[in-house]
């Protein structure tokens, strides 16, 4: 990927799955993408032009990181890329990391990928302790814990049958948003053991991997967040492995049909709208119905949404598009000269 990475536009640096830094040889930043600016919680343009050792990451000034980047970018003799694990030490906590140096064809310049490190014990465990005497599973915490089923899932949804499409999705997604508050707490608790810190104070993608742990333990799937379009006011989750869409596919005979995880929507509303202390709103999008595909639910504001649904063109018409979101549906015509029809409330 040497070559790849060198050659990269902005906006695909930015859309990258891990920190990317390129540095001259005396340790300035030329480019810095997204992952790392929310990673580091720094806005990328205090840091261009900026030292990383002296003026961004302090913490580097060591010989574990400064002294293997000024060796790697004078010693022509050395492989084009290395790595090694490091930890960044920030205001809002610390964070594992591997670090990667890789050369680029430019002068000595130096690209530096940061991957964090998943603390793998922030999942929930997923083993259960059967109470055969009782009908009674347990989780390693000791909680009390039910299986679910697809007959659960569908029977569920039956419950808001008869409201119309529209009204039974918000319904559903009401759902998932009180679901989310009560899941909160105890994901909260479980990094305040960790970290000693709330849920909000750790750094976001930490909170994310966390709550998406969480879920997977309970065989709800995998998420994660694209934030690609962040500064446009969207957010897009991929949920991967809904046991929702699975059930919907099994009962339908196969793919398609309506989106079948608007409780997931709800779900991820809920979960964001408390790491961001704002109010959002949630929408599948689209739902895979197949294993290997992920579902896609936006997150936004609900005044953001409104304004995407009913964009004609230009760039929330685009968005849109690339989104997915459907076709907005034009207002009925008014006549120039419209007839009013007077209607007596006489029997």
């Amino acid at each position: 990927m040497i070559d790849d990475l060198s050659s990269m536009e902005a906006s695909e640096i930015d859309a990258l799955p891990f920190g990317y830094i390129a540095l001259a040889p005396d340790g300035t930043v030329r480019k810095y993408n997204r992952y790392e600016a929310d990673l580091a919680r720094k806005d990328p343009k205090d840091v261009l032009g900026r030292n990383f050792f002296r003026d961004v990451a302090p913490c580097t000034q060591v010989q574990d990181f400064e002294g293997r980047f000024q060796e790697f970018v004078n010693d022509d003799e050395a492989p084009a890329t290395m790595s090694f694990e490091f930890e960044f030490r920030f205001r809002h906590g610390s964070q594992k990391v591997l670090i990667g140096f890789v050369r680029t064809p430019l002068e000595r310049e130096v690209i530096v990928t940061v991957n964090r490190r998943r603390d793998r014990g922030l999942a929930l465990s997923t083993d259960l302790t059967a109470e055969p005497a009782r009908g009674a599973l347990r989780n390693a915490a000791g909680q009390r814990v039910v299986t679910c089923g697809p007959d659960f899932w569908l029977a569920l949804e039956s419950l808001f049958e008869g409201g119309g499409r529209e009204r039974r999705a918000w319904q559903l997604r009401r759902v998932g948003r009180a679901w989310a508050r009560r899941h909160l707490d105890r994901v909260e608790g479980l990094v305040q053991r960790e970290h000693g810190k709330a849920l909000r104070e750790v750094e976001l993608q930490l909170a994310l991997e966390a709550i998406s742990g969480s879920l997977g333990s309970l065989g709800l799937g995998l998420f994660e967040v694209d934030f690609s379009d962040r500064e446009a006011g969207v957010l897009l989750v991929e949920h991967r492995s809904s046991p929702l869409a699975a059930s919907a596919a099994s009962d339908h005979g196969g793919p398609g049909g309506e989106p079948a995880c608007q409780i997931l929507a709800g779900l991820h509303a809920g979960f964001l709208s408390h790491l961001a202390g704002r109010e959002l709103v949630g929408r599948e999008i689209e739902c895979s119905h197949q294993p290997d595909q992920p579902c896609r639910i936006l997150v936004t504001t609900e005044e953001r949404l409104g304004r995407l649904e009913s964009a004609a063109e230009g760039p929330d018409a685009e968005l849109r598009r690339r989104l997915g979101l459907p076709e907005p549906t034009p207002a009925p015509a008014i006549p120039d000269n419209p007839t009013v029809e007077m209607v007596s409330d006489a029997p």
